[in-house]
């Protein structure tokens, strides 16, 4: 039987920072608090269910970043507000 390996989340970090994404917006993306998220990235534990969209959303944006749709030319000067809902509408994903 294979396992999955577990999240590592300082990758995850570093997908967010790579993204030009606050810690506010990858909360919003993935549907958690910033407790819940620093407790993850200080290496706690992480429920079954949440794994499970973490992976998902990372699934989902990771190809973005490779084929080189985002961040978007000029993300970095956007607001935070703006650079989340421009790519929740890029994954057609409603605010």
């Amino acid at each position: 039987m294979m396992t999955n390996p577990p999240l590592d989340f300082e990758k995850v970090e570093l997908v967010r920072e790579r993204m030009a994404l606050t810690i506010k917006d990858m909360c919003k993306l993935l549907g958690v608090s910033r407790v819940t998220y620093y407790r993850w990235v200080e290496g706690g534990p992480i429920r079954e269910s949440n794994e499970k969209k973490v992976k998902e959303t990372l699934r989902q944006i990771l190809p973005l970043l490779k084929d080189g749709t985002w961040p978007p030319e000029g993300a970095q000067h956007w607001t935070s507000e703006r650079r989340l809902n421009t790519l929740l509408e890029i994954l057609g994903i409603e605010a």
